[in-house]
């Protein structure tokens, strides 16, 4: 079991030894499988984030995490780890269950490294307080940090569900009779229309919510969403796909506490750390701008088609470009390096509204 021992000289294999026999060798070996089972299921997710998704900022939440439990583990002493390893007579080598050996995609393999890495450091945390209660502590709160971040990880990567090839997002609003709402709502979603976002200040909540279903129930049968700005509790009662939340509105960590897998959350940028906040903590999808005068909203300033670029480099998430955009303009944006726009007075004070949706969606899809 400890051969290797065998080509030390006889004073270090008493030490180690020794050190090994300073408590219950089943304990550090404990110790040592989940730390190596912990370690295996990070790379393994990193190696996810890097090489398939290409997820820059995925990448970098699971390196700190490996960093920060690569540093915990070094204080539990490698050698008695070492002396205790011994895979040969493991019991449980030799049991493999069918679920085991078989995994229909990268997601599968994804959920079982979160799987692993949380129950690694449980027993990491328990056994630890055999050796150091200190070590314990540290491993417990690596946990809780685990839970959160690998959370986060999964459903980043699972709830696409439509968002990654979206590219015309329209502002609505509740002016029109309720029947005719949802009949252009569905007109639009067949014109070319991906994302819908109900935004109206003067409506009530009982309104709203009355709108948002009949929307997402013109929706059905389409490949399109609806969003909610602002109001959590109204696109999670009404069923819609998300809410888009602005800076000045709650958090996007509150938010996601409350909504947790059950919507997307979107947020407005008007500059790259904006951007860059909103991927790091969690969000679906960005609106930057604004890139144009806007006949919708009013703006001091416009961060134009250079926070485009900017944000065409840095994000990977999808970003929609807002502001002003219109069938004149759309190829700058795209020039710009961002393929997807939120619209408003484009489509609604056009003389053939279907007409505009479809061809700015094609200036979109353009090679």
């Amino acid at each position: 079991m400890l051969g290797w021992l065998a080509e030390l000289n006889d004073e270090r294999r008493r030490k180690i030894v020794f050190v090994v026999d300073t408590a219950d060798k089943n304990v550090w070996r404990i110790l040592d499988v989940s730390a190596n089972r912990a370690a295996e299921g990070m790379r393994t997710l990193e190696d996810v984030a890097r090489l398939v998704r290409e997820d820059s900022v995925a990448a970098l939440w699971i390196k700190t995490m490996r960093h920060d439990f690569a540093a915990a583990v070094s204080k539990l002493s490698r050698v008695n780890r070492l002396a205790a390893r011994s895979t040969e007579t493991d019991a449980g080598t030799s049991h493999t269950l069918e679920g085991e050996s078989s995994r229909t995609d990268w997601r599968a393999i994804v959920s079982a490294a979160c799987e692993r890495v949380g129950q690694s450091l449980r027993c990491l945390e328990e056994f630890s307080k055999l050796v150091d209660v200190a070590s314990s502590n540290e491993f417990k709160s690596l946990r809780y940090e685990a839970y959160d971040t690998l959370a986060q990880l999964e459903l980043r990567w699972t709830r696409d569900g439509g968002l990654q090839t979206a590219r015309l997002y329209l502002l609505i609003n509740c002016s029109l009779p309720i029947d005719d709402f949802a009949a252009e709502v569905r007109r639009h979603a067949e014109a070319g229309v991906d994302l819908f976002q109900l935004r109206d200040k003067d409506c009530d909540g009982g309104k709203l919510v009355a709108f948002a279903r009949a929307g997402v129930n013109a929706l059905i049968g389409t490949d399109s969403k609806l969003i909610i700005n602002d109001r959590i509790d109204v696109a999670l009662a009404s069923g819609a796909a998300g809410v888009h939340l602005g800076q000045s509105d709650m958090s996007l960590a509150d938010a996601r506490r409350i909504t947790g897998a059950d919507l997307w959350i979107g947020v407005s940028t008007h500059d790259i750390e904006q951007a860059i906040a909103a991927e790091s903590g969690g969000a679906d999808y960005i609106g930057c701008g604004p890139t144009f005068p806007s006949q919708t909203k009013s703006f001091s300033e416009f961060p134009g088609l250079k926070l485009l670029t900017s944000v065409a480099e840095r994000i990977t998430i999808p970003a929609f470009a807002i502001g002003g955009i219109d069938e004149r303009n759309v190829g700058e944006v795209v020039g710009a390096g961002i393929r997807r726009v939120a619209l408003s007075s484009a489509i609604h004070k056009s003389s053939n509204p279907l007409e505009t949706v479809a061809a700015i969606k094609r200036s979109l899809l353009a090679e």
